[in-house]
C-alpha cells in the first residue's frame, strides 16, 4: 500500500500543499484534512497558494475550495499552483521537512536543509536553521534563518513571533525591543530585497 502523507510550505505567495501519495482526490482530500485537523486553529485565515504532487481538475478545485472555506476558515487560489514545486529542497520524499517534536530550550539548535517545522516554543538561546521555511506551532523567541544560503522564496511563521534575531537568505534583522506583538500567527517574509512581516491570513 503506498504511503500517503501531505505537508505545507510557508512561502511570500501563500502555503503550499506538498502530496505524497496515491494520485486520486480522494486520498488527497483526506491527507489535507487530517493535517489541518491535527494543526487545530493555526491555519486559519491562511491562504492555499498552490498544490505539489497531484493535479486537480475544475470540480476538484470546487470542492477543495468549498471545504477549505467553511471548514477551515482557509482562502484558496484559483486556479491552483500545481505544475512544479514551489522552492527547493525539492518534494520528494522525506528530505522535505523535518519535525521537531517538542521546545527547544537554551543552548539546543536544530539544522536541517529541508523545512523545519517546529510543534513547541523555540526559547530565547536556542537556533533553528533551515534550507526552506521555518514554522513554529508556539512561541518563537529564538534565533531563526531560513533559506540558507541565499533562498528568498522561504519564509518564517509563528503563533507568536517574537524572535531575538531573524534571517531569510542572507537578510537578517535583530527585532526592536519595542515592537508591538500581534495576538495573530505571523509571517516573516522577503519582498523585493527587504523583510516584511504579516498576519498569515492576510493573504490576497
Amino acid at each position: 500500500m503506498q504511503e500517503v502523507s501531505l505537508e505545507f510550505k510557508g512561502l511570500k505567495q501563500g502555503l503550499y500543499a506538498v502530496y505524497k501519495g496515491p494520485t486520486n482526490f480522494e486520498d488527497f482530500l483526506g491527507a489535507l484534512e487530517a493535517k489541518l485537523e491535527s494543526a487545530g486553529s493555526f491555519f486559519e485565515g491562511a491562504y492555499l497558494a498552490g498544490v505539489y504532487g497531484i493535479e486537480l481538475d475544475d470540480i476538484e478545485e470546487d470542492i477543495l475550495a468549498e471545504t477549505l472555506q467553511n471548514r477551515y476558515c482557509i482562502k484558496m487560489k484559483r486556479p491552483l499552483s500545481s505544475k512544479e514545486s514551489p522552492s527547493r529542497p525539492e518534494a520528494n520524499g522525506d528530505r522535505v521537512t523535518k519535525f521537531v517534536y517538542s521546545t527547544l530550550r537554551s543552548g539546543q539548535r536544530v539544522s536541517y536543509e529541508g523545512n523545519v517545522v517546529v510543534l513547541g516554543d523555540v526559547n530565547a538561546g536556542a537556533e533553528v536553521e533551515a534550507g526552506g521555511s521555518i514554522v513554529v506551532m508556539g512561541a518563537l523567541r529564538g534565533s531563526a534563518r531560513a533559506g540558507v544560503p541565499d533562498n528568498h522564496d522561504a519564509s518564517v511563521s509563528a503563533i507568536l513571533l517574537q524572535p531575538i534575531q531573524l534571517r531569510i537568505g542572507e537578510i537578517a534583522v535583530r527585532w526592536p525591543d519595542e515592537k508591538t506583538y500581534s495576538s495573530e500567527p505571523e509571517m516573516a517574509y522577503i519582498e523585493q530585497g527587504r523583510m516584511y512581516v504579516r498576519p498569515i491570513y492576510d493573504r490576497k
